[in-house]
């Protein structure tokens, strides 16, 4: 990065700016704004006229107005404070100098309230989305305010650098800048200055603390590594392309500066960035993406103490008032969320935790269908090969599998995934912890054999009434932008096509819809390529299989599934989340539209959640519930189906964890523990078939025969920087900061047109205080389980609160109030009382 004398822009009310850089090198400059580095990863050494400082992780240096300075980075992260130096000359005078250096000095207590001030400020600014300038501009003026009472010196001897001088070396350095390629001499610089030699060497040595030849060295070697780095150009072509006189002197100075020989230096940078990037396997370049949370560092200034001077969560209160007349009924719910459940692959359903989680759910729900991976993985043990290449199948665990399935009331969707080992023409093409095989097969009248025998052992063991109510498809999200792709599309469409026609051929009645696809993509034409592929080849699917996660492309366009990293209170493997809270609505809306040329099928969203990390803390949090019941209230039988992902935390994709509550997807923990996210399923179950009305926050809905069912929601979206994949002051207890002031929600309900009669009024809560396993194990002391009556205990304690009243109605009207935690579901029942002789009122 080639210097320059920096102009800072700031706003009209604003004394200063702050920013988070990767700090690069830059050689001598100065600017008229002050300005402060907080060093959050790397170390930075900074040089002034006579001094050399080495900054590491938690220093922090002020440099002053017209100050001269050099920077050396060494993977630097910082924040990095930009302060007008003319607002202070309402509290200082010209002689105030600041002296703000962390090194010199062994107390670091002396810098933690200005880096408070500073987290603050940066929180404030990222974070903040309504009335940001009422919170900023305080905190702006407090920073500028410690700096005065703690920072402000004098200094006698302090060097002057008249407005004349700094005129002219701007000038100086930006002709340095922009002919740095040319023959420069000394003579020709100062003739140009209409000074003569000796003086200009004198000047610029004086006030930049290096010689000009140096300092335009320095530029000419940065331009070099640049075109060494990301050029094949030649070292003599590097060296005549950036003003060296000739290569050998290039080789020498350039050694001299960065202690290797160019062609050294470039591959030492080329292998560090390969191991950086994990470029050797598809998992590490592909499957996890690690983004460093530098503000996390940040965040560690923040305790609770200063924490609480933000707004409280409790303010301000939203209120929603709605008249509701019970008689307009509006629409008859067909209850499609309860469509779809999953568990991540076929071989799960052995375990008995799975088995045990799924048919409790299917007690308190009941769902139709079910989704899950690999079935003709080797963990099945379906596909062999004799001695001599011949296959056959075998089929104990999938029927295992699948007789477990029916017994409980479920369907399967049978999604012909992933390769066998035998069968595939490069078994090392891996992903997961526990890996399944993404390669293509090696002979593809063996994957014929593979599909048509194991289809037809499905039609003579179940029988054909009973396979047609099922549902097939082939792989999962194998397309060029995701991670389980082929190596091309084009072998995707073929597979799917042979996969398909197999199956008819089998019984052309068999429901075979598409390879799933993902919601990120579907403003791309990936997926209608496929559909344009299906219509030349009659192959469309029956129904169509989307995935909706609100989660964006890593800058290589692949879909990004997380890794899980151990350091809970600093660091998390990130994805990008949206920012829009109304992710889900309109993707389907999207998608809708765009498909209107091509056949009007149904449509299954057979995953989502409300992000595709394996290790997002708010998964174990009321977030999650109050994110789905938001989302399939505010879609309501809008597709066919909502196939959250996933069942259990009992999944192999990344290596299991030993925290109870690390984050996975699952509705329940490993240890059967039901997180909030599963009572959102109960709470929705209860709903009536009639709908009465909804809006923000509320759904109301009746049997048409007196009783009532309202279900509400105090949704909040995460903040802006969490989005962003970074922590700031998240950590493993405190998950909730991941939210900025989130508010109550105060609903009045008013339903009119009720028969006058006698009711018993039922709340189901679920907050942080009440069916939170996660809360109840942090007030529990947030230590890790390590008996079965500790668990059960938390089971115990984690229910959802349950309150009743009987309330007698005599003018038609009933009135419901509630007030809503921040994330709380809450279910209000209304059943009208049926008089028997047995029955009275206390």
């Amino acid at each position: 990065m080639v210097s320059k004398h920096e102009i800072i822009e700031y706003g009209n009310e604003m004394p200063l700016k702050i920013s988070i850089q990767n700090i690069e090198d830059m050689p001598r400059h100065w600017h008229s704004s002050m300005e402060i580095y907080l060093i959050l990863s790397g170390s930075l050494t900074i040089m002034f006229e006579a001094d050399t400082f080495k900054l590491s992780e938690d220093d922090i240096i002020l440099i002053n107005s017209n100050q001269f300075h050099e920077v050396k980075s060494n993977n630097t992260v910082a924040a990095v404070l930009q302060i007008k130096q003319s607002f202070f000359q309402k509290w200082v005078d010209d002689n105030t100098y600041f002296e703000c250096n962390s090194v010199l000095y062994n107390d670091r207590s002396k810098y933690l309230k200005l880096k408070k001030l500073i987290a603050k400020f940066v929180h404030a600014s990222y974070n903040v989305t309504e009335h940001k300038d009422l919170l900023v501009i305080p905190l702006a003026y407090n920073i500028l305010y410690e700096l005065i009472y703690n920072f402000r010196s004098f200094k006698a001897d302090t060097p002057e650098k008249n407005f004349k001088n700094l005129k002219r070396l701007k000038g100086i350095i930006q002709y340095l800048n922009e002919n740095y390629t040319e023959n420069l001499t000394l003579e020709t610089i100062a003739k140009r200055e209409y000074l003569s030699a000796s003086y200009l060497s004198h000047f610029f040595e004086k006030n930049m603390g290096v010689s000009l030849f140096n300092y335009l060295t320095g530029i000419r070697l940065r331009h070099a590594v640049s075109d060494l780095l990301h050029t094949d150009l030649t070292i003599e072509q590097i060296a005549a392309n950036n003003g060296f006189s000739n290569s050998r002197y290039f080789v020498s100075t350039f050694k001299k500066e960065y202690g290797l020989l160019p062609k050294q230096y470039k591959k030492e940078q080329k292998e560090a960035a390969g191991s950086e990037n994990g470029s050797k396997s598809l998992q590490s370049s592909m499957l996890f993406l690690k983004q460093q949370d530098f503000l996390n560092k940040l965040g560690e200034y923040l305790d609770k103490e200063s924490q609480k001077e933000f707004p409280e969560a409790k303010y301000p209160t939203r209120l929603i008032v709605q008249s509701i007349n019970t008689t307009m009924k509006k629409q008859f719910l067909h209850h499609s969320f309860k469509t779809f459940t999953s568990v991540g692959r076929a071989k799960e359903l052995l375990y008995k935790n799975v088995r045990e989680n799924l048919k409790e759910l299917q007690r308190e729900v009941g769902f139709r269908y079910i989704k899950f991976h690999g079935i003709l993985d080797d963990s099945m043990m379906l596909y062999n090969e004799d001695k001599d290449g011949i296959p056959y199948l075998v089929f104990t665990y999938v029927d295992e599998a699948l007789d477990f399935i029916l017994s409980v009331g479920l369907k399967p969707l049978i999604q012909f995934s992933f390769m066998p080992r035998l069968l595939a023409e490069d078994p090392e093409k891996t992903l997961f912890f526990n890996p399944v095989i993404l390669s293509k097969p090696k002979d593809y009248k063996k994957w014929v054999y593979l599909i048509t025998e194991f289809t037809k052992h499905l039609l003579k063991r179940y029988g054909a009434q009973e396979v047609r109510t099922w549902m097939f498809s082939f792989w999962n999200v194998p397309f060029l932008s995701y991670i389980f792709s082929f190596e091309s599309n084009e072998i995707t469409y073929e597979l799917y096509r042979i996969t398909r026609n197999c199956v008819k051929e089998c019984d052309p009645l068999l429901s075979f819809g598409n390879p799933s696809y993902g919601s990120l993509d579907f403003c791309s034409s990936e997926f209608y390529d496929f559909l344009d592929y299906c219509k030349q080849h009659d192959c469309y699917p029956d129904f169509y299989n989307i995935h909706c996660y609100p989660v964006k492309t890593s800058s290589i366009g692949t879909f990004v599934i997380l890794g899980r990293n151990n350091k809970k209170d600093s660091e998390k493997d990130t994805i990008i989340l949206s920012d829009d809270p109304d992710y889900m609505a309109h993707s389907i809306e999207d998608f809708k539209n765009r498909i209107l040329s091509y056949p009007k099928l149904p449509i299954y969203i057979t995953e989502w959640a409300s992000t595709s990390s394996h290790c997002d803390w708010l998964n174990d949090t009321c977030y999650r519930a109050a994110y789905i019941v938001k989302n399939i209230l505010e879609n309501y039988d809008a597709v066919e189906s909502f196939g959250n992902w996933c069942l259990t935390d009992i999944l192999e994709e990344l290596p299991m964890d030993n925290e109870e509550f690390h984050g996975e997807l699952g509705l329940f923990t490993c240890h059967g523990i039901k997180k909030p996210a599963y009572y959102a399923f109960t709470f929705l179950n209860k709903l009536m078939d009639i709908l009465v009305d909804r809006g923000e926050g509320y759904f109301v809905t009746t049997n048409g025969k007196g009783d009532y069912v309202i279900l509400l929601y105090n949704y909040h979206h995460v903040s802006p920087l969490y989005a962003q994949g970074v922590l700031f002051n998240v950590t493993f207890t405190e998950r909730y900061n991941a939210f900025v002031n989130p508010s109550s929600l105060d609903i009045h309900l008013t339903l009119t047109h009720v028969e006058n009669a006698d009711y018993v009024i039922t709340h189901h809560q679920v907050n942080r205080e009440s069916g939170s396993a996660f809360d109840e194990w942090v007030r529990m002391g947030a230590i890790p389980l390590t008996t079965e009556e500790e668990i059960s205990t938390l089971k115990g304690r984690s229910m959802p609160k349950i309150s009743k009243e009987l309330v007698t109605v005599t003018n038609n009207t009933m009135a419901q109030f509630a007030l809503l935690h921040p994330h709380e579901i809450r279910l209000i029942s209304i059943k009208k009382m049926e008089y028997t002789p047995s029955c009275y009122r206390p």
